[in-house]
């Protein structure tokens, strides 16, 4: 997959023309200048300039309620952080995406729904995501991996940490 591709994709096609040629170049040049001096690898020069190029189009944040608020802006109509929800989860992050991952699979039924992935690389505790259509997840993910970026799904990975250490005591 070209990179102007996997950035279609990662923005829903919402990036598109000059500004789609203009990040192409700038993390095609990435490694060769870095934005930042801790950068000590290609992938890292990726991530970061990727994350730069697209920060029009994600929600960051490093707590749970505001990422929510960047993602609901995102929809004419989206329903406002399930406080309730996770009040009895024992501090788990999971109760919400599996929540999040219901809400954005309703809609845009006619491209497969949507879902919430996360770029790793900024170099900080902040979440980086973006809300693609589901059905283009894999292709994105298979390839972000091949310049290096790792892009995850937030549900699979807090049910990977539900599944190690087991339900939290209330």
């Amino acid at each position: 997959m070209l990179l102007s591709e996997l950035l279609t994709k990662l923005t829903c096609g919402d990036l598109e023309g000059e500004e789609l040629d203009d990040a192409v170049a700038a993390i095609t040049e990435a490694p060769s200048a870095p934005r930042d001096e801790w950068i000590d690898s290609d992938a890292q020069a990726y991530a970061v300039e990727m994350l730069s190029q697209l920060a029009g189009h994600m929600a960051s944040s490093d707590k749970l309620d505001e990422l929510h608020e960047q993602i609901q802006d995102m929809f004419d109509e989206f329903p406002d952080f399930p406080y309730a929800l996770l009040k009895d989860s024992g501090g788990s992050a999971l109760p919400y995406f599996e929540w999040l991952d219901t809400e954005l699979a309703q809609r845009a039924v006619d491209e497969g729904g949507y879902e919430l992935i996360q770029i790793d690389g900024n170099g900080t505790d902040e979440m980086d995501a973006l809300v693609v259509y589901r059905r283009d997840t894999n292709d994105i993910i298979q390839a972000a991996a091949l310049m290096g970026v790792t892009i995850g799904r937030p549900l699979t990975y807090y049910r990977g940490i539900e599944a190690m250490v087991g339900k939290r005591p209330f």
